[in-house]
């Protein structure tokens, strides 16, 4: 991932581009080139020129929010540069804003953004790019970063006190940490860190790009510096809505970078390397909590690209896993360090037909083999049925392909909880 700061409160010396107290990022994630606001006023156009920037290969524009200082840009955005843009934010971005008899929100109101663009806007998590998922409300984990309110938010003939819950960010996954991308963290930058740490399942933080919201040297500052600290945050660029003595108290902990427009931070893609062997046994009573857990690693991998956290599977408890235990072979696969990093599960019914389904490998293992070594032993459990049966999305081709793979075909299509799904099958030659 390359970001370039397009738009900053701050310019650097012999740099002679334009600044203003907004935001807007200029990103590029493999064939993806985005941006995360467009600052105040037209100099994002401007400065992109300057940079040597084409926008016109902008195909997403996010929001971390709906303040004029993060939106106002979007109107200079001319169909010069280009109208097929996805524009993504949180259903509160374009909402009317004010502070006192002050207009602080958007100029541009979501009927007239549908007219010209393509517009989502979720309240979960999207993926916008390979690496780059939006990170959608971010729910409070913690009790040093209170909400609070800004004014008030104007909902057609209802006004209420305005608690930014649209305030969002952009992580960026570089497959061994994640790299934070915020406005201005209304919401508070360590919760937004926890949400991306849990959207991704990763926990490793490379750094983080954006406003904190922090003005004074407090209990809350103090707290976020502790947050850092313990999560081992080296590189840290605090920005726009973060005053000098914020930056110079986090400076006196952790060494920061000094933010101006035209900086530009690269953040390679490093990938995990696992070498792979292990055994498959089956799964204990034991196993289970970890079983839940891989389950949901995987699965949230399978959310974010069909955009869907309603997947059952991300939602079943221990309790609904033990009853399954109790009537399903359920097999685990083993790495050489003795971590369970894949598991599937089979049971058959009074007509013998066995149901194989859940297959899950943990994100830093798939393409290695795993998920059909899985597939083969499982059948050796079930050898008396007359055929083995399962079901997968329409959205996830790479699993389909798999089952193909294993001697599945397809027998059916049909809608399951809202979801196109595959019914796969294949008999059993031993029976036959």
């Amino acid at each position: 991932m390359k970001l370039t700061v397009l738009v900053d409160n701050n310019t650097y010396i012999d740099q002679y581009y334009l600044g203003e107290p907004a935001v807007c990022y200029y990103i590029e994630d493999g064939e993806t080139c985005l941006l995360l606001d467009t600052g105040y006023s037209d100099i994002f156009i401007r400065n992109a020129e300057a940079l040597g920037i084409d926008l016109t290969q902008v195909s997403v524009i996010t929001f971390s929010h709906g303040h004029n200082d993060h939106t106002r840009g979007l109107q200079y955005w001319s169909g010069e540069i280009g109208t097929k843009v996805h524009i993504v934010a949180h259903p509160d971005t374009f909402k009317e804003r004010k502070c006192g008899e002050l207009s602080i929100g958007s100029p541009l109101s979501e009927a007239g953004l549908r007219e010209n663009f393509r517009l989502t806007l979720s309240r979960e998590p999207l993926k916008i790019s390979d690496r780059i998922p939006f990170l959608g409300e971010i729910p409070p984990v913690n009790d040093f970063e209170p909400r609070k309110s800004f004014g008030t938010l104007v909902d057609g003939p209802a006004c209420s006190e305005d608690f930014v819950a649209d305030d969002t960010a952009l992580v960026y996954n570089n497959g061994n940490g994640l790299f934070i991308i915020t406005g201005c963290s209304h919401s508070g930058i360590c919760n937004i860190i926890e949400y991306a740490k849990s959207v991704c399942n990763e926990k490793h933080i490379i750094g983080v790009i954006g406003g904190f919201h922090l003005f004074e040297v407090s209990e809350q500052l103090r707290q976020t510096i502790a947050y850092f600290q313990m999560n081992h945050i080296e590189e840290l660029y605090p920005c726009h809505c973060v005053s000098f003595a914020a930056k110079a108290e986090i400076h006196r902990h952790i060494p920061i970078h000094e933010v101006g427009v035209g900086l530009v931070i690269d953040v390679k893609y490093q990938p995990k390397i696992r070498t792979v062997g292990g055994v498959i046994q089956k799964v204990t009573l034991e196993d289970l909590p970890d079983i839940i857990d891989l389950q949901k690693k995987a699965f949230t991998q399978v959310a974010l690209w069909m955009n869907n956290f309603d997947l059952p599977p991300l939602h079943q408890t221990i309790d609904e896993l033990r009853n399954e235990y109790e009537k399903s072979i359920i097999l685990k696969y083993l790495s050489d360090e003795g971590v369970i990093v894949g598991s599937v599960r089979a049971h058959m019914d009074k007509d013998h037909i066995c149901h194989v389904g859940k297959l899950i490998v943990h994100p830093d293992y798939q393409n290695q083999g795993i998920g059909y070594a899985l597939m083969c032993e499982i059948e050796k459990y079930v050898p008396h049925c007359d055929k083995y049966l399962l079901f997968t999305g329409e959205e996830t081709p790479n699993t389909k392909y798999l089952y193909e793979k294993v001697g599945y075909v397809v027998v059916d299509k049909q809608e399951m909880g809202g979801l196109a799904m595959f019914i796969m099958e294949k008999k059993n030659k031993a029976m036959l």
